[in-house]
């Protein structure tokens, strides 16, 4: 494992709300969603600290963060594959 993994499954280890995150993106891989969105409807939890996580997410490469048109950013599944 690389560091960078080693790291990560710690994170998520860790982190219950990183793991439902996740397992949501695992379930829906097509998913994306802005930070509100996935705080309400996924996993039911205070924006700030989905916010927090998700930050983490992107940190580590496992969850995208990208804009649409309108400049609203949104979180997907990583461009490079890993969940």
């Amino acid at each position: 494992m690389k560091p960078n993994d080693v790291e990560a499954a710690e994170f998520v280890e860790n982190s219950r709300l990183a793991f439902k995150i996740l397992d949501y993106f695992h379930r829906y891989p097509q998913a994306k969603d802005t930070v509100e969105g996935i705080a309400k409807w996924w996993v039911q939890e205070d924006a700030i600290e989905v916010r927090r996580v998700l930050d983490k997410l992107v940190d580590l490469d496992l969850v995208g963060k990208r804009s649409n048109a309108a400049l609203d950013l949104y979180y997907a599944v990583s461009s490079n594959g890993h969940q």
